[in-house]
């Protein structure tokens, strides 16, 4: 799973995340990154500090 921390890291910094860092990703780490996007973007407002966060009470 550090491979995917390293992402997430990356995205909460940036905002982006690159092809590159998909293809380091095993399919599992795949889907547990896209749930945290889809959770970011839905209650995160695409704020990066928010990512990783959740957010249960909408």
């Amino acid at each position: 799973m550090s491979a995917l921390k390293e992402v997430l890291g990356k995205l909460r910094q940036t905002g982006v995340v690159g092809l590159e860092d998909f293809r380091s990703l095993k399919m599992k780490d795949l889907e547990v990154l896209t749930e945290e996007i889809k959770q970011w973007c839905l209650y995160g407002n695409g704020k990066p500090e928010r990512l990783g966060k959740k957010h249960k009470e909408h």
